[in-house]
């Protein structure tokens, strides 16, 4: 007798294959029971085999996600949904099995679609821009939704896109539920922020790993309009790009692509200068998109981006968080070789030194807290260009630096293009 999509993805072996699939990147992400993917990843074996059972009794239940805010480039927030490990895991080998059921319609959006595809990712749809721009695309239609994942109608996407086109139902519930996890950890959100987790649960949550996938399939037949119709679409979830020769072409672009969505009854921001939805010469200025950079010539890190992770270390320097110092410089080396595999086939170069010197200085500043006591050749001098007005230029000397554990920038670099060209 067949198994069932539930006896399948609650199985040990898929759900051990989910937990090699699993973004480990951050290996200090954790959800609201604060155990990381880290410390998940201690007897996983044994994990597993409980998860195994609970899902095969039907007795699995999700946890709350915990609720998180991403800051945006205007100044607002991104409200994500952060699942416990475990949690994860299921989802994880849930999106599996979906992509599996779902791969015929997936494969509509070949070549335009690169978020949550096989093998795909963020460095194939820079590929794709740098190969479009090479063709003579030299205008781009920087388009925005409004609030895509909040927009979704969750309960018709379930029961007219997914549930028909499933081989059982068995997996229905656990789906559902999955879509449905109650948010925790609101009080560690500061009150006049938390309006951005008012109405979630109408949409799909965001950091969800089902989310990206559903979203692919909720989006398909607006990839099949514009390639049918000759737009040089490049998506990532909801973020997308056209490009085109000229700047009339992307006016048009943007006319169609906005009728296509009004039928799925999604609202694109109107087309204005400097607005969401934009159109720019990339010969004249360069255009960011998922937090990248273009000019035409060189892809890098976007200043913003290269300001948010600089955010996160000194966060990490000045938190609540009573680290010892050993912890601490593992927490900074996580989320900084993290930022680094990220982007590392983007010209990081352009900002090595400043990002050395910043986090020689976050660590000279957070060590002397520690009452760490530093002599004139331990201690180096911040180069003026990066020197805070009314502060000192002290910070952490190169020697110092290399005791500490945390590599060089460039060395690091070094490291990960090494690794990946190897794989």
């Amino acid at each position: 007798m067949a198994k069932t999509l539930l006896e399948k993805i609650s199985s040990q072996e898929n759900l051990l294959n989910a937990w090699g699939k699993l973004n480990k990147t951050n290996k200090s992400s954790h959800g609201l029971d604060k155990i990381s993917i880290e410390e998940f990843g201690d007897n996983i074996d044994d994990k597993i085999l409980s998860i195994s059972n609970k899902l095969q009794s039907g007795t699995y239940q999700f946890s709350q996600n915990r609720a998180v805010l991403i800051p945006k480039d205007n100044g607002k927030f991104r409200p994500l949904q952060v699942p416990n490990i475990s949690d994860r895991l299921v989802l994880k080998a849930i999106a599996i099995e979906l992509e599996d059921q779902f791969k015929s319609v997936i494969k509509k959006s070949d070549g335009v679609s690169f978020a949550y595809q096989k093998k795909l990712g963020v460095k194939d749809a820079i590929d794709k821009i740098k190969e479009l721009y090479d063709k003579g695309n030299h205008f781009v239609l920087e388009a925005d939704l409004v609030n895509f994942f909040g927009t979704v109608d969750k309960d018709e996407l379930l029961n007219k896109q997914i549930f028909p086109k499933l081989k059982d139902d068995s997996l229905n519930n656990l789906i559902t539920s999955a879509l449905n996890q109650k948010i925790g950890g609101l009080d560690k959100i500061k009150t006049k922020d938390r309006k951005y987790f008012k109405g979630l649960n109408n949409g799909i949550p965001q950091g969800n790993p089902l989310s990206p996938l559903l979203s692919n399939i909720y989006l398909s037949p607006f990839d099949i309009f514009l390639k049918s119709n000759n737009y040089n679409l490049v998506r990532y979830a909801d973020d997308f790009v056209i490009l085109c020769e000229s700047e009339e072409l992307c006016r048009k672009a943007y006319e169609d692509s906005k009728k296509m969505l009004n039928k799925l009854n999604l609202e694109i921001h109107p087309l204005e200068e400097k607005g969401k939805t934009n159109i720019i010469n990339i010969n004249k200025e360069p255009f960011d998109f998922l937090s990248i950079t273009f000019n035409g010539s060189k892809f890098y890190p976007s200043e913003k981006n290269v300001s948010r992770f600089k955010s996160k270390i000194r966060d990490i320097c000045n938190g609540t968080v009573d680290y010892n110092v050993l912890t601490l410089l593992k927490k900074i080396s996580n989320v900084y070789e993290g930022w680094i595999s990220a982007f590392y086939y983007t010209e990081i170069e352009r900002y090595s030194e400043e990002i050395d010197y910043y986090i020689n200085r976050q660590l000279f500043l957070v060590l002397s807290k520690y009452d760490w006591k530093f002599t004139p050749k331990t201690k180096g001098k911040l180069p003026r260009e990066y020197k805070q007005k009314g502060e000192s230029a002290d910070c952490l000397s190169k020697k110092q630096r290399s005791k500490s554990g945390i590599p060089l920038c460039e060395e690091l670099l070094k490291i990960k293009r090494s690794s990946k060209n190897a794989t």
